[in-house]
């Protein structure tokens, strides 16, 4: 289905909702619902958990830990969202922060003939510890094949993910279209790290049809890891500040937050549904200066003297 920027603010709250559930219940694995997920008509119907582990590949594991990663939500009979949520706290950076190259080895097997194909070490590593769980806590199975089961054969997913959450979400896509529901689902992106090399984002934007990416010009997140072989997405948006709906305070947290992102593709659409600013996103919300009146600022200056760079 095709993306307006309306619909696609629309699941960046998704995203913002999924994190501020985690913000404000930092232990529960299947935490309450937010309100807004709710009042938008979104059921939940299972949770994304996973591992969380410091240096998970030496010889000492450090902080191991199972976490609440997000939610497949279920509106009306056949619409649903896994929404995956964005980094959180020390342990999530660092496993962040490793950018060394490793084989992509999924459950599925590529085609024989395949090349080489690659992904982010720790970005993967995470992945490949989500399951799916029931709303009581019991697993449901890995995170890919579990929601293909969830939906059954009528239903249409729509994936999505924000910063490390846009990572997840960009292997669990693929998974889901390779795993036979390519011609049923979607994915929508905010603020994506770069997950592999070449080869899979090859892979990537030749097996899941639908899907937008948007990238801030002035986040830093996009633009990481930077070099070593990685590549981008090729099918990317990239919002800048002259052309955004809202005006955001220059500053490193509020380039990045997904609120921020929503606010820029549809102003008013996400101010309404952020009136009254929901648990999680006070810091978040005050990054919204209001909607972009064309004048100058140090956005638009920055902006101005990257010329025509984007995030790679």
């Amino acid at each position: 289905m095709p993306f307006t920027n309306s619909t696609a603010a629309q699941y960046g709250l998704l995203a913002m909702h999924a994190m501020d559930m985690h913000r404000t219940q930092p232990n529960a694995l299947t935490p309450a619902p937010a309100p807004g997920l709710t009042a938008a008509g979104w059921m939940i119907v299972a949770y994304v958990t996973g591992m969380d582990v410091l240096f998970a590949n030496g010889p000492l594991q450090l902080g191991t830990q199972t976490t609440y990663y997000g939610f497949l939500a279920q509106r009306g009979d056949n619409e649903f969202v896994a929404v995956i949520r964005g980094t959180d706290g020390l342990i999530e950076w660092i496993e962040d922060g490793r950018f060394v190259l490793v084989p992509y080895a999924p459950q599925l097997v590529l085609p024989s003939g395949q090349g080489p194909v690659s992904v982010e070490e720790g970005f993967w590593g995470i992945y490949s510890s989500l399951v799916l769980t029931t709303p009581a806590g019991a697993s449901l199975g890995p995170v890919a094949p579990a929601i293909a089961r969830a939906i059954g054969s009528g239903g249409g997913l729509t994936v999505v993910g924000h910063s490390l959450g846009a990572a997840l979400a960009t292997y669990l896509a693929l998974d889901l279209a390779r795993g036979g529901l390519a011609g049923r689902m979607a994915a929508c992106l905010f603020a994506s790290p770069h997950t592999g090399d070449k080869a899979f984002v090859t892979l990537f934007d030749q097996t899941v049809v639908d899907y937008r990416l948007f990238n801030y010009l002035l986040d830093l997140v996009p633009r990481l890891p930077a070099g070593l072989g990685y590549e981008p997405l090729p099918r990317r948006t990239v919002i800048r500040p002259e052309t955004a709906e809202a005006k955001i305070r220059f500053d490193i947290g509020c380039n990045h937050h997904v609120v921020c992102y929503s606010a820029m593709l549809d102003y008013e659409g996400t101010m309404t549904a952020i009136t009254p600013v929901p648990a999680g996103e006070e810091g978040s919300a005050a990054c919204i200066l209001g909607p972009e009146t064309g004048l100058p600022s140090v956005a638009k200056l920055i902006a101005a003297g990257l010329g025509n760079v984007v995030p790679v």
